[in-house]
């Protein structure tokens, strides 16, 4: 595989491919790549890849098993439930903070129309923009919440949550369910019922997880 010229370095050219190939389980959980065998795929010198590797080791998608490679990172059914019930309390604090910003009004707009615009694309089956804006009805509140520990926190999550999303959320009966999910938070939301809000965020990410599990024999390798 030969990579094209553009804007970004050979090694995020490196680290988007792969990431991708992982997050779409082209390359599967508890994979071995060897440095020699990215070389030969990419056709580069070993540098951008382990630049590549070190980013992807952050994202806790792989971890190293010696100096020639990485394996790719393995959930069990305990991994998945700590995933998202800790998933919940960061989204829950992050709905909370955003709710308590000066730029309440603009959150709860934007929030809006992510709901109406990612109704509209399932409404017409489109399940790759609906699952787009499905992820940005999570990290608006994020945006909104004002906190840059709390993003962080959740940034290092978020790689091994779009695994586990990529399991079950291109299946149209459960986006339908993923939906509805979103549209009681945000109608709880736009009439200031926080708790109420909370409470559906808890119930949608225990669905979410619930989910996961059942479809979890996906990522076995």
């Amino acid at each position: 595989m030969s990579l094209a010229i553009n804007k970004m370095t050979l090694s995020e050219q490196i680290y988007h491919v792969l990431r991708e190939d992982i997050l779409n389980q082209e390359i599967r959980c508890g994979e071995k790549l060897t440095l020699q065998s990215l070389k030969e795929r990419f056709q580069v010198s070993h540098t951008p890849i382990r630049e590549a590797l070190t980013r992807l080791a952050e994202d806790n998608l792989i971890t190293y098993y010696s100096n020639v490679g990485v394996t790719v990172v393995t959930l069990n059914d305990q991994d998945i439930r700590e995933i998202f019930e800790f998933n919940g309390d960061l989204d829950c604090l992050a709905l909370q903070y955003a709710m308590h910003n000066a730029h309440k009004t603009e959150f709860l707009a934007e929030l809006d129309e992510i709901v109406k615009t990612s109704s509209a694309h399932l409404e017409k089956n489109d399940l790759l923009q609906w699952s787009e804006f499905s992820d940005a009805f999570h990290l608006v509140f994020y945006k909104y919440a004002n906190n840059s520990r709390l993003e962080i926190a959740a940034k290092k999550l978020r790689a091994q949550t779009t695994l586990l999303y990529n399991l079950y959320h291109f299946e149209s009966q459960n986006a339908k369910l993923i939906q509805e999910d979103h549209i009681r938070i945000n109608e709880a939301l736009q009439k200031s019922q926080i708790e109420k809000a909370k409470t559906f965020f808890k119930e949608h990410l225990n669905r979410d997880m619930m989910l996961a599990l059942s479809t979890s024999d996906k990522i076995r390798y």
